[in-house]
């Protein structure tokens, strides 16, 4: 085993318990980073949240004990502590991210950088500041295909790029169910979900948006009904977008009933009626950009789509070729020489069955690097940018397509 790295987790959810935390646990004898410590919104929360990681722990004949720290705070105080995880309610990230960031310590911080952009200049400015950059939890970015596709497109295999098309028809109606539902805690699938696909153009075009028009927002599909019940489990309607039925929910590490342990937080809410005037996000758009050097991106998205194959994927065209991925089964077309030669092939990797398709797992090992002093594949600059373009597809929205300058 490697020199051990103690890791204390901000936020225990899904996202810090099942798919990085499980995934840390799992590779702890090939990274040597040990979690022992966590904090969440309440003292609830961080038991479970420990004992599930001690249970983890065990299963593979490890007697690791996770501290449940009180706060935060005590928890960037720890001397002991080298790297601090944060999955937190992206309201908080600024908060959570500077203390971080001033301590000293390693830190990782989940998608997205933030809700507003003022928190998510604190974070960037915190990192300028303190000189410790941070590592940004894009997951596409560690994600096999997706990398395969990095390396075919700078290895010349579209020629000069043009295009870059995303599409995302995916069913998460789940964003307007749980804690996602209100801009103000999440800033809504367009920013937790969206942040990675605006990521993605930037990264594939080594370049900056300079300019986009939108058109998006609400649909008619989750039209508001004053007279719905507030949650699935309170209701007898016919639904198709029953949270414990959803066809996606398979697929997650979710509970399946549902419960609140606490009902008078309303963040904890996992099923509530996706029909609530109660949540003002957005479900759906297309998004038309000019990147540097003359590239146009169009990411076209929704959160009610069905589930199908190819629910996202990602299309690059050159002026002499055209790459397509199908993330779901990590199959790449490749349409090279003017067409002249053509190929299908997996590029998933050894992990694609795990969560978010390998990608976590490959994070887990770069999080090992970047405590060994490797550079962050993407930092709170990144993370910032990212943001800038979904505000400004939120203003386009908003304005009924109007160029938004970046």
């Amino acid at each position: 085993m490697k020199d051990i790295i103690q890791v204390g987790i901000i936020g225990c959810g899904a996202r810090g318990l099942q798919h990085i935390g499980f995934n840390m646990v799992d590779s702890s004898e090939e990274t040597g980073l040990l979690i022992v410590g966590v904090s969440n919104r309440s003292k609830e929360s961080s038991d479970y949240a420990a004992t599930e990681l001690e249970k983890r722990y065990a299963s593979i004949g490890s007697g690791v004990e996770v501290s449940r720290f009180e706060t935060y705070r005590d928890m960037v105080a720890d001397p002991s502590i080298d790297l601090i995880i944060i999955t937190s309610h992206t309201d908080a990230h600024a908060e959570h991210a500077v203390a971080a960031l001033e301590s000293g310590k390693k830190v990782y911080l989940d998608k997205p950088i933030s809700v507003t952009l003022e928190d998510g200049r604190i974070i960037a400015d915190a990192e300028k500041r303190t000189g410790n950059r941070l590592l940004m939890g894009f997951t596409r970015r560690y994600e096999d295909s997706w990398l395969k596709m990095k390396e075919l497109l700078d290895g010349g295999a579209v020629g000069s790029l043009q295009m870059i098309l995303l599409r995302s028809i995916i069913p998460y109606s789940r964003y307007l169910q749980g804690w996602h539902r209100k801009r103000e805690w999440s800033g809504g699938p367009l920013n937790d979900k969206c942040s990675h696909h605006f990521d993605v153009f930037r990264w594939m075009a080594s370049s900056d948006c300079g300019a986009m028009s939108a058109f998006g927002g609400r649909s008619g599909v989750f039209k508001p009904d004053p007279t719905a019940p507030a949650r699935c489990s309170e209701c007898d309607r016919e639904c198709a977008y029953r949270r414990s039925d959803a066809l996606e929910e398979s697929k997650e590490t979710v509970s399946r009933t549902f419960t609140n342990p606490n009902p008078n937080d309303e963040r904890a809410l996992q099923d509530a009626c996706v029909f609530s005037p109660d949540s003002d996000v957005e479900d759906f758009g297309s998004v038309n950009m000019q990147l540097g050097g003359g590239v146009v991106g169009n990411l076209f998205f929704t959160i009610f789509g069905p589930l199908a194959p190819d629910g996202e994927t990602l299309e690059l065209v050159g002026d002499s070729g055209r790459l397509v991925l199908s993330r779901s089964d990590s199959m790449i077309r490749s349409y090279t020489n003017h067409g002249r030669e053509t190929e299908t092939f997996f590029a998933g990797g050894e992990n694609f069955d795990s969560s978010h398709y390998g990608s976590d797992k490959n994070l887990v090992k770069h999080m090992r690097e970047f405590c060994d002093g490797a550079d962050p594949v993407c930092d709170a600059q990144d993370g910032l940018k990212s943001l800038e373009m979904v505000l400004g597809a939120r203003e386009s929205f908003d304005e009924q397509g109007a160029m938004q300058k970046l």
